[in-house]
C-alpha cells in the first residue's frame, strides 16, 4: 500500500539553560514594546508563552525548548504542550493541597508544582479562539453585519496570527448551517470553522478572495495581523540587517496586511512581502485582478518591529537605503 505523503519537517534546535532564558526574555520584552493594536494577537498572552517557556519559569520541569529556525518561533507543539499544562493547572493543584499532611513530594514532583502555580497565575489563554460578534442588523436589506476574530497559532508559519473579518450575511442564510443568530445573539456553526479553518491559511487577500465566493456573504474587511517571526542569536537574520561586525540581535517582526472595500489603491509597505497578486503568472494575474474589482478590495501590507539597540541600528540603516519608514521600536 502506498503510503501518503507527509509535509517535510522543519528544522529546529533545542534551547536549554542561559540561552534558553536570554530567548524567553527578549521575545517577551520586544512583543511587549511593540505597541500592538487590537488587529494584533493578543500581546499580553503571546508574551506570557515565552515566559511560561523560560528556565527561571520551568525550573527543573522540562528546562528544554524546540525553536523552529524557519520562524525563529517556538514549535507548535511546543506551546501546546504549555496550553495543556495551563489547563490541567489548577486541578493539579487542587489534589496536591488535598494530600495527607507529612507526606513530602520528590524533587521532581516539587518542580512540577511550583510550574504548575506558575502557570496558574499566568495570562496565557488558549492558542485557539475564533469570536464572532454582531455589530448591527439591517432590517430593510434583511441581513446582519458580524465581526470575526480568529486567533491561532499558524501552523504552517509557527507564529501567533489574527485575523479579523468583518462582513455582512443574508438573513436567508441563517438556517443554512453557516452563521447562526437568533435575535441580538450570534451563534458560530460546525460549517463556519471549518471555512475559517480552511480559508485562513495564507494572507489577507487570499482569503477575502476565498471568502468572498460564500453565496450569501459580503465581505467588508479580512486583516491578518501576526506576531513573529523573531530574528535572534539561535535564528539569526539576514547578513544584510545585521550591524556590521556586531553579534545577530533580537528583533520581533509585527507583519499586517489588509485587505479591504474602505482602501482607495494597494500599497506594499512591508518590506519582506510582496502582493499576493505579484506572485502570480501572467495567465493567473488577470482573472485575480478581475475577481478583485468585482469584490471592490485593495491591499496595504505594512510591518513594524522590536528590536534591541544594534539590531534597530542595522534595520533603519538598511530601510534608510531603500526609502522605507517602517516603524522600529527600540529597547
Amino acid at each position: 500500500m502506498k503510503k501518503p505523503a507527509t509535509r517535510p519537517s522543519r528544522p529546529t534546535r533545542v534551547l536549554a539553560g542561559a540561552e534558553l532564558e536570554a530567548y524567553c526574555a527578549a521575545a517577551s520584552a520586544l512583543i511587549l514594546a511593540g505597541r500592538l493594536s487590537r488587529s494584533y494577537p493578543d500581546p499580553e498572552r503571546c508574551a506570557a508563552f515565552f515566559r511560561a517557556l523560560a528556565p527561571s519559569f520551568r525550573g527543573a520541569y522540562e528546562p528544554e525548548t524546540d525553536v523552529d529556525l524557519a520562524s525563529g518561533m517556538p514549535t507548535l507543539k511546543k506551546l501546546v504542550a504549555v496550553s495543556a499544562d495551563a489547563g490541567l493547572a489548577a486541578g493539579h493543584l487542587k489534589d496536591l493541597a488535598a494530600r495527607p499532611a507529612g507526606r513530602p513530594l520528590s524533587p521532581a514532583a516539587t518542580a512540577k508544582a511550583g510550574y504548575y502555580a506558575r502557570l496558574a497565575r499566568a495570562p496565557l489563554g488558549l492558542l485557539w479562539g475564533l469570536e464572532v460578534r454582531l455589530r448591527r442588523i439591517d432590517s430593510d436589506r434583511g441581513c446582519a453585519a458580524f465581526e470575526v476574530v480568529f486567533d491561532r497559532y499558524d501552523p504552517a508559519e509557527t507564529v501567533f496570527c489574527r485575523y479579523t473579518i468583518l462582513l455582512e450575511q443574508d438573513d436567508a442564510m441563517l438556517d443554512s448551517g453557516f452563521l447562526s443568530r437568533r435575535g441580538d445573539y450570534s451563534r458560530q456553526t460546525d460549517a463556519f470553522r471549518d471555512k475559517m479553518e480552511l480559508y485562513t491559511q495564507d494572507d489577507s487577500e487570499l482569503a477575502f478572495l476565498l471568502l468572498g465566493q460564500v453565496q450569501g456573504l459580503r465581505l467588508e474587511e479580512v486583516t491578518r495581523a501576526r506576531v513573529g517571526p523573531f530574528w535572534s542569536p539561535c535564528a539569526p537574520p539576514p547578513a544584510e540587517c545585521r550591524a556590521e561586525g556586531a553579534e545577530p540581535g533580537y528583533v520581533m517582526h509585527f507583519p499586517l496586511d489588509r485587505a479591504s472595500q474602505a482602501l482607495p489603491a494597494d500599497r506594499n509597505d512591508d518590506p519582506f512581502s510582496t502582493i499576493y497578486r505579484d506572485y502570480l503568472s501572467d495567465d493567473s494575474r488577470p482573472l485575480v485582478e478581475e475577481q478583485a474589482k468585482l469584490l471592490g478590495y485593495r491591499v496595504h501590507k505594512d510591518r513594524k518591529f522590536a528590536a534591541t539597540a544594534p539590531a534597530a541600528a542595522a534595520l533603519r540603516s538598511r530601510f534608510a537605503k531603500h526609502g522605507m519608514r517602517n516603524i522600529i521600536y527600540e529597547i
